[in-house]
């Protein structure tokens, strides 16, 4: 009785767990304000379809690639100095944004941009769940999910419309300047939160112990939910980077909605499957989001109208939310608490290659567009 008494009473609530919060808040406006917009960026500048679709996947390309550096940095440095530096490498890359409208400099600020993230999830899942109860992990990272799905909401609506504005106030250049020019303000926001964090506590002796750099790159323990978590992101990158692109095909206005509901979803779904999750089980849930994921699909990718758009958003956000309080949970439980740094890494690999393989599957969206197109060709004989 007093065992279950002591665990109710155990609050995720503490300085540290809420400034994650606040800069997994702040990261998902910034990046999703910008983010949706990248592909139709890329096509202003004049690329095509192919390069477009490299120039897209270049962000997790690079994240990728860092991984091997990521996973040892954040195991061995400070984390809080590591938060104020990744926030500052993001102001740095949304002000080339702003300031160069060509292929070559958007290469350069992407690269940059993709080394921010390949610090910036595994930092921040790290953090959280050193700062959560194991008893309450799942909760935790469900409402550390949460921010994100806030920030998934909020960031195109202010993205969008800033772009039209721009645009009708001078032109589509200065549109995307306006993002970009957010984007920054909000990077730099981000340092404040990044500061008041508290500094690690490991010694010399807790880094000496965890090996050699080699040793910190991924956890075999962490291996299956990575795999997941690469399937689960191939498909969501179509949503984030094609579906803006998708609607204008369909002639279909208002689509910065589809992400609100997107938001939504998760806004509701993430906390709730956390608690799910810590009540029965980490098992439990996986296996019903995926056949929701996937239904998804199939709803979106027969739409014509923004209402099937909408519902398909819908059940998309059930099934995705739900993956992840589980699968973060999962991960960080994996490993020691020195090594938790090393499983989320681990984890990253598997969504920075299915974000990568997804968003340079140009040829699938470009089938799409043919298809749409045909529909449309069809209908008017």
């Amino acid at each position: 009785m007093k065992n279950s008494e002591a665990k109710s009473t155990v609050s995720i609530w503490n300085r540290n767990f809420i400034c994650i919060l606040l800069t997994s808040l702040i990261l998902g406006i910034t990046h999703f304000s910008v983010n949706p917009l990248i592909a139709s960026y890329a096509i202003h500048l004049g690329a095509s379809a192919l390069v477009t679709g490299m120039l897209t996947g270049l962000f997790f390309g690079v994240a990728l690639a860092m991984r091997p550096v990521a996973g040892p940095v954040v195991t061995k440095f400070d984390k809080r100095k590591l938060m104020i530096l990744v926030f500052a490498i993001g102001g740095v890359a949304n002000i080339g944004y702003a300031l160069f409208h060509n292929i070559s400099a958007f290469i350069l600020f992407r690269f940059l941009h993709g080394v921010q993230y390949s610090l910036v999830g595994t930092l921040t899942m790290t953090l959280a769940g050193d700062n959560l109860p194991k008893e309450k992990m799942a909760s935790g990272m469900g409402i550390y999910g949460l921010c994100g799905s806030i920030g998934m909401a909020i960031g195109p609506n202010i993205g969008i419309p800033l772009l039209n504005f721009g645009t009708d106030l001078i032109n589509e250049s200065f549109g995307f300047t306006c993002v970009f020019l957010f984007a920054m303000v909000g990077s730099f926001i981000g340092i404040i939160p990044g500061y008041i964090l508290l500094p690690d506590k490991k010694t010399k002796q807790d880094i000496l112990s965890t090996g050699a750099w080699y040793k910190n790159i991924a956890s075999v323990h962490a291996v299956p939910m990575s795999i997941l978590m690469f399937l689960l992101f191939v498909g969501w990158s179509l949503y984030n980077i094609y579906i803006v692109e998708f609607a204008k095909e369909l002639e279909i206005s208002g689509i910065s909605s589809f992400f609100t509901v997107l938001a939504a979803g998760l806004m509701i779904t993430r906390p709730v499957s956390g608690w799910l999750t810590d009540r029965f089980g980490l098992a439990r849930i996986p296996p019903i989001a995926l056949i929701l994921f996937a239904g998804s699909f199939l709803i979106v990718g027969s739409g014509r109208s923004l209402s099937t758009m909408l519902v398909g958003a819908a059940i998309a956000s059930v099934g995705f939310g739900s993956f992840q309080p589980a699968l973060f949970s999962m991960c960080i439980l994996s490993e020691t608490t020195l090594k938790r740094s090393v499983a989320s890494n681990t984890l990253y690999i598997g969504i920075d290659l299915g974000l990568f393989l997804g968003q340079n599957h140009q040829e699938v969206a470009l089938y799409a567009l043919e298809g749409v197109c045909t529909y449309k060709c069809c209908s008017i004989i």
